[in-house]
């Protein structure tokens, strides 16, 4: 009866080590991503969480050009549907 309890416990003490480093080796695959975006007499910044949250720093001059590299970064390159938060340092 002993062994058989302590069998019982080696075996669930396995499971939750194994169930932990699963977690943790999953978020490993997340990284924190920097983008810098080149627009005309300066950058704007696209940061990606881990937990896939954005935001966007500048946004550079008014008109197509700048907004369009900002979307095909955000779209393309980073992968996101929306960009969930701006921060706009200072104006043009």
């Amino acid at each position: 009866m002993k062994m058989k309890s302590l069998s019982l416990a080696v075996l669930y003490l396995a499971f939750l080590v194994s169930s932990a480093l699963s977690v943790i080796a999953g978020r490993a695959d997340k990284t924190l991503d920097i983008y810098w975006i080149d627009s005309e007499g300066g950058g704007s910044t696209l940061i990606v969480t881990p937990t896939d949250e954005s935001v966007l720093i500048d946004t550079g001059n008014p008109g197509g050009r700048d907004s369009k590299r900002i979307h095909e970064t955000a779209t393309k390159a980073a992968g996101l549907k929306q960009i969930d938060h701006l921060v706009v340092t200072h104006f043009h």
